[in-house]
């Protein structure tokens, strides 16, 4: 399972790229047989009331089955992270099953 991590803020430490692949690999372990890559691109959005919150998009590309793609956006990183990664897994399990 290959992970490309795209950073598009202008402000990120590399402990939070090494926490996404640990959440990654974690929350996928039991279903990287169906999944040849994983991006994840963290980027700046300008939220409805004008604040700048962060935008996680999360493409799975599976072996013969469509990719999956997740997207959220929300003012606090870590949430957005989390709750990216969570709706693949479950989004995954369930074209699974």
């Amino acid at each position: 399972m290959k992970i490309d991590i795209q950073n598009r803020l202008i402000e990120i430490e590399q402990s939070i790229e090494e926490l996404i692949q640990r959440k990654l690999r974690l929350a996928l372990s039991k279903m990287d047989a169906y999944i040849s890559s994983i991006t994840f691109i963290i980027s700046d959005a300008i939220g409805q009331n004008g604040n700048v919150e962060k935008h996680c998009s999360l493409t799975l590309s599976l072996y013969r089955m469509p990719n999956i793609v997740i997207e959220e956006t929300h003012a606090d990183l870590y949430f957005v992270i989390d709750r990216v990664i969570q709706k693949a897994a479950r989004t995954l399990s369930r074209k699974l099953s």
